[in-house]
């Protein structure tokens, strides 16, 4: 159970002052008379004078590069397009469908099977919505790391459940409803309805957004029905 609710949970970035540096007096040099031939090498004696200088310099150097370093750190993020957009809502129904499916065919439970029942009515039903309204003003889905990450960790949960049954089953089922219910409900307000530029799809998310959090309310009480 642990192991799926850490796959359930699985998404959600962006450095100083430079010193700069003085020359070193020439003052002392200028006045001092200039050196015999013979003594041509005496200022090696004078290098480590220049060790500061040195330090300056590399720092200040490195100052130079840091703020072209911020700027690319500080790139924003692109917005999801609204193909993209459409293409997550894609990958999240048939993952809630796929799973309220397998419920069906494993537990007994009524409680639990009438909610998986109409999870797949809600879902199957927002699917084919959004796919009307692709077709209505020609969007057409496009993939995304958002729904290519969301595709895989659905298909590992998936996998898990295949392989339970009886109480266990039923218990990772709820509590994966709940944690996934959860993560939608925040892609759905951070990344996708405040992104959304097409009205009709903009609309769409709203409605979707009203389905999964009645289902999360549902859901928050299957654990406590699971245990009588």
């Amino acid at each position: 159970m642990k192991t799926i609710n850490r796959v359930a949970l699985s998404a959600v970035m962006v450095l100083v002052a430079g010193c700069g540096h003085e020359e070193p007096s020439k003052t002392a040099y200028q006045a001092a008379p200039p050196p015999a031939p013979a003594q041509a090498e005496a200022p090696v004696a004078d290098v480590p004078a220049s060790a500061p200088s040195l330090a300056a310099s590399t720092s200040a150097d490195m100052s130079a590069q840091r703020p072209s370093m911020g700027n690319t750190e500080a790139q924003p993020v692109k917005p999801p397009t609204d193909g993209q957009i459409l293409q997550v809502t894609h990958v999240a129904n048939l993952g809630e469908i796929e799973q309220a499916k397998l419920a069906l065919s494993k537990t007994t439970n009524p409680r639990l099977r009438s909610f998986a029942q109409m999870v797949v009515q809600d879902h199957s039903q927002a699917d084919s919505r959004a796919m009307v309204l692709g077709k209505k003003n020609n969007l057409e889905r496009e993939p995304s790391p958002a729904s290519e990450s969301l595709d895989s960790d659905t298909e590992r949960v998936t996998r898990m459940f295949k392989a339970e049954t009886g109480a266990d089953f039923d218990n990772d089922y709820a509590d994966a409803q709940i944690r996934e219910d959860q993560a939608l409900l925040e892609t759905l307000d951070q990344k996708l309805i405040v992104n959304a530029t097409n009205a009709d799809l903009k609309a769409y998310l709203i409605q979707l957004r009203a389905a999964v959090a009645s289902h999360l309310r549902l859901a928050q009480d299957l654990p406590r029905t699971l245990q009588k």
